[in-house]
């Protein structure tokens, strides 16, 4: 039978038989958005629409996806997977987040029950997508419905095997069962080897690379993503977010150009998103600005990272949602892309840019040793910055703000609620109880500490992305034995921490003054030269420069 194709944004009639099925279906590649072939049984007028929608779920880009699959119901009111499409917007699964009851309200809106939305879908697969989405969006708690959403995907997957989005789906079902803060590099590999598999497949697969870079994207695995990072921002530039999400194996990577190439682009392009529809700032891509001031931090832009703060500043202060009051915090949840004034209820209050202006704040400080930042500061958004507030504090000569600040970091573990958020508490009070230790010249008592806390630190997992604690205390425990003339020592301790945080700046440097000092020349100028490839872009003037200079001689 003849049916209508869009390739290119042009309709051009092609041949499609598909089996005891009379079926329209639709290629979809988007200049902007990647290219994904999905049949249905929607109308020709209805599927272009419904195919954005498909690119743009697959990018996490939810509230433009909720608008096409909108378009496509008004143009076929009775196209099930329409209304599939839009319930599955409303559940963002690797953000932890979820609408329960505008995605029920979305298939409402196709057929009132469950059999009755059954009948709405003409062929066994669509039946299929539909009975994983009822499941997904069914009685239960969230990890239960999310097992039984990713076990039908999997049922899905075996009876149409051709099915590249039904795979691509549940391999993003299986992510979605590894609980929040948890790690499952079994599943993780699983759904990495499903989305590589369809990527080789169809190299312009927006869900096929973004999902490959979240399945490796768990402190271990970031070199497995290198293909998808390379390949998803050229092939959906349209997205914010598939121009993020290459940083997360650039950053893990220590690929500093890469990775800010990557969030500039993000933010860049979620600012013309938000002007272009006239919205708020709070629908800008926080969560990229908050990486590219890291990765600026890395390649000794300090200069730049002080802009990024100007610009999270400037939203806090024309006005953003406030947010609703929720004490000492830390921000290892990255932001977690909640936005507001929005349809699926994201948005960046004001109390979680404030706090994560605190962090940024507090990076700078301990990377750049910008200790005077916080002279008289008495206050402070979250744990990270009030360990920069007592790290400064000792470098300042200042022991008893240093020693205060330590208390109220051991006092934080029984404020905060979250496991983690206690747990890095824990170490930056005993780190900085170190710091204050071999600041009064006792060493023997301060490597101690620092050692304890470094060993507790490095049973946690790797860094996904920013390093928590901020101050990697190994690094800190590696400075503290170089300033004590154990040289040897000190190189194996940054050797430890370069593992954790490949190409960390002031790692690099440490590296290279401890391996010069232990008469290691060839390791002291190696790593000399690979801390100036860093900061090749770094501000004029440092005297890290200079001396890194002079190292890799």
């Amino acid at each position: 039978m003849k049916v209508l194709s869009v390739v290119s944004g042009r309709l051009r009639p092609v041949s499609f038989v598909l089996a005891l099925c009379v079926v329209a279906t639709l290629g979809a590649q988007s200049p902007r958005l990647g290219r994904v072939a999905f049949p249905t049984s929607g109308s020709a007028p209805a599927q272009p629409a419904f195919l954005r929608g498909v690119l743009l779920l697959h990018s996490f880009e939810y509230d433009d996806a909720i608008a096409s699959f909108h378009e496509a119901q008004r143009l076929d009111p009775g196209f099930a997977l329409a209304y599939w499409g839009e319930a599955m917007c409303f559940n963002q699964t690797l953000w932890f987040n979820e609408n329960l009851e505008k995605a029920r309200a979305a298939l409402a809106r196709l057929a009132p029950t469950r059999a009755a939305r059954q009948g709405k879908a003409p062929t066994p697969r669509e039946k299929g997508y539909l009975d994983a989405v009822e499941r997904l969006f069914g009685d239960g708690d969230k990890a239960a419905r999310n097992r039984a959403y990713a076990d039908r995907m999997a049922e899905l997957t075996r009876q149409f095997p051709e099915d590249d989005e039904a795979a691509l789906f549940y391999a993003l079902g299986l992510l979605g069962t590894i609980r929040e803060g948890q790690r499952d590099q079994v599943t993780s590999q699983k759904a990495g080897s499903i989305a590589t598999a369809i990527l080789k497949k169809n190299p312009e697969h927006p869900g096929a690379a973004h999902y490959a870079l979240h399945a490796f994207d768990d402190g271990e695995h970031a070199a497995m993503g290198l293909e998808a990072a390379r390949i998803y921002a050229r092939i959906a530039p349209a997205s914010s977010h598939a121009r993020h999400m290459p940083s997360h194996v650039f950053l893990p990577l220590g690929m500093w150009d890469e990775a800010v190439a990557s969030d500039e682009s993000a933010f860049a392009a979620s600012v013309a998103r938000v002007k272009r529809l006239g919205l708020s700032m709070a629908q800008a891509d926080f969560h990229s600005l908050s990486w590219l001031h890291y990765e600026y931090l890395q390649q000794g832009r300090f200069a730049k990272a002080r802009e990024v703060m100007k610009t999270v500043e400037g939203a806090i202060a024309a006005g953003m949602r406030p947010g609703v009051g929720d004490g000492l915090k830390t921000v290892p949840s990255e932001l977690a892309h909640q936005h507001a004034e929005s349809e699926i209820g994201r948005g960046f209050s004001s109390t979680s840019l404030k706090s994560e202006l605190g962090s940024m704040r507090a990076r700078l400080v301990v990377d750049a040793g910008a200790w005077t930042d916080m002279r008289g500061q008495g206050n402070f958004e979250n744990i990270d910055e009030l360990f920069a507030l007592g790290y400064s504090a000792v470098r300042l000569g200042d022991s008893a703000r240093g020693a205060a600040a330590a208390e109220q970091l051991r006092n934080a573990m029984s404020q905060v609620g979250d496991t983690d958020a206690k747990e890095i508490a824990g170490i930056s009070s005993i780190a900085l109880q170190g710091v204050l230790r071999m600041a009064t010249n006792d060493r023997t008592g301060g490597l101690k500490a620092l050692a304890a806390a470094a060993g507790v630190e490095a049973r946690r997992p790797k860094p996904i992305a920013r390093p928590y604690p901020i101050k990697p205390v190994v690094e800190l425990y590696a400075e503290a034995l170089l300033q004590s003339g154990d040289a040897a020592g000190a190189v194996a301790q940054f050797k430890a921490s370069l593992a954790r945080t490949p190409r960390r700046a002031a790692s690099l440097l440490g590296l290279a003054r401890a391996a010069a000092k232990a008469g290691m020349k060839a390791e002291s100028v190696k790593a000399a030269k690979d801390f100036l490839g860093a900061w090749h872009l770094a501000d004029a003037g440092r005297p890290e420069l200079a001396e890194a200079r002079r190292l890799a001689q």
